[in-house]
């Protein structure tokens, strides 16, 4: 009975080496485990969106008319933070005065120039239910159209709960979270710049066209100039001979 149970141990270990060398069987493997992964991200994805405190990111692009005042209004629960950051991206001296109220209090008021050292963002914490208004001014300007951007986002300023009554999944989760706004903010920021930067380069592609055609046309005014006082000059002396 001893080498009857010897055989079969050794013939379970060739049939289990085989069945692990199986090339199928490898492909099987890493099926499962690829899906695996992909389930777990899709899982941790939807709840760091569950973890997010309800925040309502919003970003618009405008232009403010010239001696004119636009205003947008949005709800807010009392209690919340709100973040506000804007950017002037084309106009005159890249120059809007912003109004920020809620009734008749003016929560923030400033003449904002855009490049000047000065940051677009505000943050405040409301103390009643309602909406507030956003108010972007171009008064001071008779002719200039304003290229505006704003965007809003407001969450509910509850108390920070201490990272030693977290799990380490929900640690994990708020890791995340902290990356997913760092990298919102690093694209805002981008997009900004590069819309910034377009503008400047076909304004100086259209400068350099424009100042192109008036070379262009002085040097062929300046030809026919000479020309002009060469063939008269010429005719003078024939005359006087």
């Amino acid at each position: 009975s001893t080498q009857s149970t010897g055989s079969s141990v050794v013939l379970t270990e060739r049939a289990l080496g085989h069945h692990i060398h199986n090339p199928h069987t490898h492909r099987h493997i890493h099926t499962m485990l690829h899906t695996y992964n992909s389930m777990l991200s899709i899982l941790l994805f939807c709840y760091c969106l569950s973890m997010s405190n309800g925040q309502t990111p919003s970003r618009m692009m405008f232009k403010v008319e010239p001696k004119s005042e636009d205003c947008f209004y949005e709800n807010f629960p009392t209690n919340a933070k709100v973040d506000i950051e804007w950017s002037v991206l084309d106009g005159g001296l890249l120059d809007i005065e912003i109004k920020i109220f809620q009734a008749e209090r003016v929560i923030f008021n400033k003449l904002y120039f855009e490049g000047r050292g000065e940051e677009g963002k505000y943050s405040f914490v409301t103390t009643t239910e309602g909406p507030l208004g956003f108010c972007f001014n171009n008064e001071m300007s008779r002719f200039t159209v304003k290229t505006c951007t704003f965007s809003i986002s407001n969450s509910k300023n509850s108390e920070q709960v201490k990272t030693s009554d977290l799990t380490a999944f929900e640690q994990s989760i708020q890791k995340i979270e902290r990356g997913f706004e760092v990298v919102e903010q690093e694209q805002r920021y981008y997009r900004v710049r590069e819309h910034a930067h377009r503008n400047t380069a076909e304004s100086t592609n259209t400068k350099v066209y424009v100042w192109s055609l008036v070379e262009s046309i002085i040097l062929l005014l300046m030809s026919l100039g000479q020309i002009w006082y060469l063939r008269r000059l010429f005719s003078e002396k024939r005359t006087g001979l």
